[in-house]
């Protein structure tokens, strides 16, 4: 099986980090093109807040994956790895596996938890979401690898 294409969600915690690295790792030794990507999520339902507040937090939400996406392209770049990143608004669970569903993925390498995970599961739920919607091969990567 060849890997020329690898989808790397990315969200700025340690296990996040740990992907990162081993996907550098595995795209050297394959010359796989990297996807970074992001997803953020604006959970509304907030009645007190008026407009201009709500779009200033979209705003801070999408600024943050752009953050966490601009170190991951740099760390990329230093390896002289062929990349892009791409932010996505929605659920993460969801937005990742219709990602992998799309088939143009070889390889999906993603940390076990995330900034969004409740601590003490063994797999983080994006995790587990995407290891039950995708087809194919996924690295489950831990914090400390």
């Amino acid at each position: 099986m060849k890997i020329s294409k690898i989808l790397l969600p990315v969200d700025g915690s340690s296990y996040s980090d740990n992907a990162v690295d081993y996907a550098i790792y595995l795209a050297g030794l394959s010359g796989a093109h990297i996807t970074a990507v992001c997803c953020y999520e604006w959970v509304g339902g907030l009645p007190e807040i008026n407009d201009s507040v709500v779009d200033q937090l979209k705003n801070k939400l999408l600024l943050h994956a752009e953050s966490v996406l601009e170190k991951a392209a740099q760390k990329l770049a230093d390896n002289d790895i062929s990349h892009e990143t791409r932010s996505v608004s929605g659920a993460p669970g969801t937005m990742l596996s219709n990602l992998a569903k799309s088939k143009e993925y070889d390889l999906i390498v993603m940390g076990s938890h995330g900034h969004s995970d409740i601590s003490g599961l063994f797999l983080g739920s994006v995790t587990h979401k995407v290891l039950n919607t995708i087809y194919c091969p996924v690295l489950v990567v831990p914090e400390s690898g």
